[in-house]
């Protein structure tokens, strides 16, 4: 994330003007989870603090635990860390991901087994035009039934336009394949993919579910550019104006996010661009596609 991840955790990055681990937990109030469990390690002091802030935890409609995963060992060696603090289902979302829900009913249906037996693991899944966007991420294979087949991390060759989000739907069944799945030679980390692909090796029922519309995954500025387009998008505003923000009356904002106490100070023209808290900028310029971090422009 560059000059961005200096001083700020993923999980509290802004989109919306609001921490990206608050749109988690607004997802956790939606499907009315009662409790969330949340692993910590880079700069856990302030994801703490960010979430004990969001409005369900605040009202006591959701409880938060705490597991804090001592060195980076995978997405698969954090979940297991979760095992003696979570019950009979899971519903698992990545800290660095930011999404827009799709049908959540379906994949808790499966698996809770209305309407057949109850599968140890529902994927959420979106089609994708682009081939790179999968590559990047994992690439996976299903049966006419809609059951897994193959799961494929960052593959050479995708084996069809289905990517796989951020969002996981388990029950406890997923611990006993993690604690067969051997570091990928990728990373020397232990893979969720890997752990999902082990529970089919292990016979047991893997499906699908459009539970995410859209989704991307935080690792450079320009994902954390999109993302806050796409939350622009599906609130249908033109721009957002974070608390105690200043813009200059000439200034014409074109699908823009303005964060707290940013100050926009001349007649600038600002489209589809990121201006983070407390970012000031004072040139009559004409930006696009960029990022304001503190009195610097950074181009994605």
């Amino acid at each position: 994330m560059g000059r961005i991840g200096l001083d700020r955790a993923k999980p509290c990055l802004p989109v919306g003007n609001r921490p990206l681990l608050h749109h988690h937990l607004d997802l956790f109030a939606q499907m009315q989870l009662e409790t969330a469990v949340i692993v910590v390690g880079f700069r856990a002091e302030a994801v703490v603090a960010v979430a004990n802030a969001h409005p369900a935890v605040r009202s006591g409609s959701i409880q938060l635990r705490f597991v804090e995963q001592e060195h980076r060992g995978g997405i698969a060696h954090a979940l297991r860390l979760t095992r003696e603090v979570v019950h009979e289902h899971l519903v698992v979302v990545l800290g660095d991901t930011y999404l827009v829900p799709g049908d959540l009913r379906a994949p808790l249906e499966l698996l809770t087994g209305q309407g057949g037996p109850p599968f140890a693991a529902v994927l959420s899944v979106r089609r994708e035009e682009d081939p790179e966007a999968i590559r990047r991420e994992c690439s996976v294979r299903f049966d006419g039934a809609g059951r897994l087949l193959e799961i494929r991390e960052k593959p050479e060759r995708p084996f069809n336009d289905l990517k796989p989000c951020g969002l996981y739907f388990f029950d406890r069944r997923i611990f006993a394949a993690i604690d067969r799945t051997v570091p990928s030679p990728l990373r020397g980390e232990v893979e969720i993919t890997d752990a999902i692909q082990e529970l089919v090796s292990m016979g047991e029922l893997v499906g699908q579910a459009s539970a995410v519309a859209w989704d991307v995954n935080l690792n450079t500025p320009a994902d954390l550019l999109l993302a806050n387009l796409a939350e622009l998008r599906r609130r249908g505003e033109e721009r957002l104006l974070g608390h105690d923000a200043q813009v200059h009356e000439d200034a014409v904002l074109e699908r823009v996010v303005i964060g707290d106490r940013a100050r926009v100070l001349a007649p600038a023209r600002l489209i589809d661009c990121l201006v983070l808290d407390d970012a000031v900028l004072a040139e009559p310029v004409r930006l696009q596609n960029c990022i304001l971090v503190g009195d610097q422009v950074v181009r994605p």
